[in-house]
Order: C-alpha cells, then structure tokens, then sequence
C-alpha cells in the first residue's frame, strides 16, 4: 500500500506544481545573486579611489617625468623638464611621502593633498571623465596636478680673471609682508616704494566678503638687506609698533598681521567657537544640517558651500569632543560684517582609541539685526 502511494504522489497535479514553483524560485534566487554580484561589482569598479591611487603612486614611486607632464604649476620651468626635475627632486629628497583626501566645495570633484613629511607640497583633482560602467556608474579620470616646486637655478660659477677684484658686497632679498598703511623699517630705513619693491594683495580670495564690503589690503615689501640678520621693526598707521615674525620655512620672510579687534573676541568668541564645533559635528556626521542652517544667511556662500559640503571621508567613530579651543583674527570689515579664525583640536573616540585631528575655520559674518548670520566660511 506505501508503495502505491508513494507512486500515487507524482501522479498529482498540486505536487508537481508544487515541486516546478520550488525549482523556479530556486533558480530566480541563484540568478539574482549573479545579478547582484555584477552590480556591485560594477559599482566597485568606477569608484575614484582607484583613479587616485594611481596618481598617489607617481608621489609614492619618485616618478618625477610624469608628474611633470601633467603639472600645471611647471609652467614657471618654460619647458625645461631636466630643471623641473633637479628641483622636484631636491625638494622631496628624504622625505615621507603620503597623500590623503581633501576637502572640495565642488561636488563634481574629488580633491586630494600630497605631503612631505606632514607638509603639504602637491594637490590633485579627479574629475568625471564623461564616461560610464557598463551599468551607467560615473568613470573618474585626473583633472590637476598642482605642486609647489619653486624655481631654483645653480648660479653659475664666474670665470677667474687675470687681476681679482674686491667683491662686491652681498645683498641679501628680504621679504616683509604687513596691511596697507603700515611702516616698515629695515636696518634704520623706512621702506617705500622708491627704494623696495612692492607688491599689493588682497587679504581674502575674491568673493569671500560680502557685496560692497571692501578687501582689505597687503603689501609686500622685498628689499635688499646688508646682512643674514636685519633689524625688521613695523609700526601701525598711528606710529604704534607692530609684532612682526618671520615667517616658518622661509628665509628671511617676515609677517605683520592686521590687529584683532578685542572688544569683538570678547564679544563674538563663545559663539564663534560654538558655531565652529557645529560645523566640525556636522562633518564628521554628529550634526544635522538643520543646526547650520539657522545661522547661515539667505543665499550666503556658506549655504552652497553646506550644501555641497562632503563629510565620506569621516573617520568612524563612537564618541566627539573638542580641546584647545582659541578664537583669533577678528578684524571689523564693515559696521555690519567682520571676519575671525577659530582653530581647536577634534578628538573622535574610536576602537583604536582617541584620533586627534587639528581643526580650523575663517568665518565671515554678517549682522541682521541683533543676530549675527554665517556669510561664508573657508575650511582648513
């Protein structure tokens, strides 16, 4: 009797229907997984990480040639590659090499620095290259090479003459940089431009300010000194001096900075850092955007800027803080508009332990009514 039955059970309609719906949805799952797989396969392929590890390489190899050919500051060489690269390689001689993500407010741009021992020397940008995977994801190609090779040339040893004459005495090229107005004595002599050469920049990039505010401006004094050692002193436009310091890993270049107004420190300094830890939350996804919008002005820079703002290379983490928090540069550009810097250390608690990453913003604010609103806001 088992045995009839048991034939009896192929015999039925509902079991081999039964059986061809299981046989479907085992082969429905199998191809989804082949499907899924190419998907992200595909995926993976055109991400801009790969695009950027190649050109990491030329840095991390000493490949000098073709970073040259695609370096946009090698114009200065005027096509002298052999130069380009003595300098390049003099530059980079014993150094570490490393490149890292970078900030960029273009959203269709990928920005990345490259360092020397922890000093940034070089950037480059990816950019889309106008094609596609086979499944319609972006494909990546180099946009820019930027380095600060300067140009440095070999003097060119004179020829000894029959009769040697006296030397003539050095010169050394002094470089002092202070706000307009200012006064500038080197060795005892005020500098002007009848006997320095000068040279005028403005203090922000274009567009920082708001419309109608004006940029104040520097001026570079470059004066030929008769020591290693000048006696560098600057004084304000009412005859006060002025602290002036030389300028870290440039050989006698000096800097005067504008005055911080104090009374705005004072006033300004709490929100100012409040408002810098908020941006620096939102960026490494402890913040909601909401919180920075409130305090952005209405078709501000900084709204664009927040909107394009990429936080993917946010390390993850469990936890955020901040320590050494310092307010500095507050300089009034207007009745309704002043600028301050706000530099502090984040500290993001991760299971390798506290990463510390040093943190800096310029921040550009406006006055509506009794509230002060973000105008712009350049990131370091």
């Amino acid at each position: 009797m088992s045995r009839k039955k048991r034939k009896s059970i192929w015999k039925s309609t509902f079991y081999r229907v039964y059986f061809a719906l299981v046989a479907l949805a085992l082969a429905a799952i199998a191809v989804g997984t082949v499907w899924l797989r190419g998907v992200l396969k595909d995926y993976e392929s055109a991400q801009p990480k790969y695009v950027a590890e190649g050109v990491g390489k030329l840095f991390e190899n000493a490949d000098y040639e073709a970073i040259y050919n695609v370096d946009t500051s090698a114009a200065q060489f005027e096509g002298d590659a052999a130069l380009y690269l003595d300098n390049l390689k003099e530059l980079a001689a014993g150094k570490r090499v490393e490149w890292t993500p970078a900030f960029s407010a273009n959203k269709d741009e990928r920005k990345y620095n490259v360092n020397l021992d922890g000093e940034r020397f070089a950037t480059f940008t990816l950019v889309p290259s106008g094609q596609t995977t086979e499944r319609g994801n972006t494909l990546w190609k180099l946009g820019s090479v930027t380095t600060l090779v300067e140009l440095h040339q070999a003097t060119p040893t004179p020829e000894p003459e029959a009769t040697p004459e006296p030397e003539p005495a050095v010169k050394y090229t002094c470089r002092i940089t202070v706000p307009a107005g200012y006064s500038v004595t080197v060795d005892g002599e005020t500098l002007s431009a009848d006997n320095a050469a000068t040279e005028e920049k403005a203090l922000f990039e274009a567009d920082f300010l708001p419309p109608g505010v004006k940029n104040p401006v520097l001026v570079e004094y470059r004066y030929d000194a008769a020591s290693e050692t000048p006696q560098v002193a600057v004084s304000d436009e009412t005859g006060a001096p002025m602290a002036v310091a030389a300028v870290e890993g440039k050989e006698l270049t000096w800097s005067c900075p504008m005055k911080s107004d104090e009374v705005y420190s004072a006033q300004y300094g709490s929100a100012a850092i409040a408002l810098a830890k908020q941006v620096a939350k939102f960026m490494n996804k402890d913040a909601r955007k909401k919180a920075i919008e409130r305090v952005c002005a209405k078709n501000s820079p900084a709204e664009s800027i927040f909107d394009n703002l990429s936080n993917a290379y946010a390390t993850p983490h469990s936890g955020i803080s901040f320590k050494d928090e310092a307010v500095s540069e507050f300089y009034v550009m207007a009745d309704d508009c002043f600028t301050c810097r706000v530099s502090f250390d984040t500290v993001l608690r991760t299971e390798k332990g506290d990463a510390v990453y040093p943190t800096a913003y310029t921040f550009c604010v406006i006055k509506e009514g009794d509230a002060g609103k973000l105008w712009n806001i350049k990131v370091y």
